[in-house]
């Protein structure tokens, strides 16, 4: 890759994380969990740069936000291990997506909206189970205190943090799917 191709994708990496932050803080004015979360707007400018320029790209964009979350947000810090875990792994595996990338790019280039509604949505899940996944064992280690007596740690952190992943999880399909195929160049990479 030469170096202005290299600059134009760390421009788009730096916009699309920006723009994650403002997504997130937008999300969390509406919809902010007790002991942290919200409806993970957020993700979608992960994803559209997972689409576009595929898993490093997607990776960086989301440990990029992972860090400008813990910059700017206000935290729920209970141990760095649960900090690492919250923000910065469960940020950047959304990245992870960008495993889809070539396959939406296909079906949006032959023009076959519901494979790219398909695989859109396969990569969305793939991203948003892997981030749910992150808070979950983190809901287990850090925050099972919160957890209703006789309520076993694991059951509690799966259905809080489901509360607000699998919501997210279809918003962030939904939205980056009509993005993609309203907008088809937004997978163009130039």
């Amino acid at each position: 890759m030469n170096h202005s191709k290299q600059l134009v994708q760390l421009i788009e990496i730096a916009m699309m994380t920006g723009i994650a932050i403002i997504l997130d803080t937008i999300s969390g004015m509406f919809l902010k969990m007790p002991q942290g979360g919200s409806i993970a707007i957020m993700m979608i400018p992960i994803f559209l740069i997972s689409f576009r320029r595929g898993v490093k790209a997607g990776l960086t964009t989301g440990f990029l936000t992972g860090i400008m979350q813990f910059v700017t947000a206000n935290l729920h810090v209970y141990q760095p291990i649960q900090v690492f875990l919250d923000y910065f792994i469960a940020c950047t595996v959304i990245g992870m997506s960008g495993l889809f990338a070539g396959l939406i790019r296909k079906a949006s280039l032959e023009k076959r909206t519901k494979k790219v509604m398909t695989y859109v949505a396969i990569g969305v899940f793939c991203g948003s189970f892997l981030k749910f996944l992150a808070h979950l064992i983190s809901g287990v280690v850090f925050f099972g205190e919160y957890a209703p007596k006789g309520t076993p740690v694991w059951l509690y952190s799966f259905i809080y943090n489901g509360t607000y992943m699998l919501p997210s999880f279809v918003v962030c399909a939904v939205v980056s799917g009509l993005l993609l195929l309203t907008a088809p160049r937004l997978l163009q990479q130039r």
